[in-house]
């Protein structure tokens, strides 16, 4: 009973749970509906890949900004900030009538994830050391997932029976309760000592120092081309299925298993990470997502396709499950915020540019040249990641024997 009330472990619980609601809420107002939204009012394929691409375009702008701020100043008031966007932006949706309002609606949205995703991950790893930041922030993660799961089968349902304007009305409803729940989040209490520690100087002080380290640039850099291939998937595999004659009930279940196996998948490799090392299962998960996402669109089959939903998402939890432990733990106790800021920074230029340089593709070519583009991606990633991480591994190993 003690453990239960242990205020880490509160503080975990009721920050998954806001996030779950929170994640739910932005999920469903793209995945399945979205893309199919924007081909009802007009858009092309190009358009539908730039409308895709625009809502990441604020976490560009601002997550790494927002997560070395809350290093000087805390996370309360910043998190709750970004729950307001969640609460407000699923109402302008019902006002759409233009692929360019689309846009601006989507760009506005955008901010709400762009702040709360590395403000929330940096606020779990204060709480928790090496020995189980892997574990933790995966299991953060995981609640995600529960609204990521949702928010497929729920949305596509809402679409099959009834119209858009139910969807985003759904999404409203769960912005908001997030909005209410962050109240309970027991913010000045921790069970012995904070692992965090406030930054003493700037705010871009501190984003320099982890923008000058090799090591989170190119581990951010894993997270951008893995969110590039999710991007493409995003954005394309529904209008891919619906190609095949799948409906929108169909299509949400597709999607919604990858984000299963997501679900189910990441605090077991969270925690594997944390007994074998975060390097493996990042290169691992690059190589898997790289075969898996240039077979998607080379089959037909819904079984098949629904199965190799299910494989990516574990692909992706085995990158994502260690990156963000990875660049909290070379950053240090001080810049907690600002290297997992920089890291979703990054991650957003990828799932920004992945479904915008994927419709180009696809509209002037093919679904399968623009899902192997993501795939390339993938593979040269991990080949990099493995020649950055190996050759400092030998050089340390190098100073030890010659000390």
């Amino acid at each position: 009973m003690a453990e239960s009330w242990d205020p880490n472990r509160r503080m975990l619980l009721i920050l998954s749970a806001v996030a779950a609601f929170a994640i739910l809420s932005s999920t469903m107002s793209k995945n399945p509906a979205l893309p199919l939204l924007a081909e009802s009012i007009g858009a092309d394929a190009a358009l539908v890949g730039l409308i895709s691409a625009i809502s990441p375009i604020p976490g560009i702008l601002v997550s790494s900004l927002a997560g070395a701020y809350t290093d000087r100043v805390g996370r309360r008031k910043v998190l709750e900030a970004s729950l307001l966007v969640f609460a407000t932006a699923p109402f302008l949706y019902l006002f759409v009538t233009e692929p360019w309002q689309l846009l601006f609606v989507r760009f506005y949205h955008g901010f709400a994830t762009a702040v709360f995703m590395p403000v929330a991950m940096a606020s779990v790893a204060d709480r928790y050391g090496p020995e189980q930041r892997g574990e933790k922030l995966a299991l953060y993660s995981s609640a995600t997932m529960v609204g990521r799961f949702i928010a497929p089968f729920f949305g596509g349902t809402l679409l099959y029976i009834a119209n858009f304007s139910s969807v985003y009305l759904a999404c409203a409803i769960s912005g908001v309760t997030a909005l209410v729940m962050s109240a309970f989040i027991p913010w000045g209490e921790t069970a012995d000592k904070p692992i965090q520690a406030k930054h003493s100087g700037s705010t871009s002080s501190a984003l320099r120092a982890v923008i000058r380290d090799r090591r989170i640039m190119v581990t951010s850099s894993m997270e951008g081309l893995q969110y590039y291939a999710m991007g493409a998937f995003e954005a394309f595999l529904p209008l891919y299925a619906k190609s095949l004659g799948m409906n929108p009930f169909v299509i949400g279940a597709i999607m919604g298993v990858q984000v299963v196996s997501m679900l189910l998948t990441k605090p077991l490799l969270g925690r594997l990470s944390d007994r074998r090392g975060r390097e493996p299962s990042i290169v691992a998960g690059l190589l898997a997502g790289s075969l898996v996402i240039f077979l998607m669109p080379r089959v037909e089959d819904v079984w098949l396709l629904g199965s190799l939903s299910i494989v990516f998402g574990i692909t992706v939890s085995s990158v994502t499950a260690s990156t963000s432990a990875l660049v909290s733990e070379i950053a240090g106790r001080t810049a907690h915020g600002s290297s997992i800021g920089v890291l979703s920074s990054v991650m957003d230029i990828g799932h920004s540019i992945g479904p915008l340089a994927t419709g180009i593709v696809v509209g002037a070519y093919s679904y399968q040249l623009g899902f192997g583009i993501a795939s390339l991606m993938l593979l040269l990633g991990a080949a990099i990641f493995s020649a950055v991480f190996l050759a400092g591994s030998a050089r340390r190993r190098l100073r030890s024997s010659d000390s």
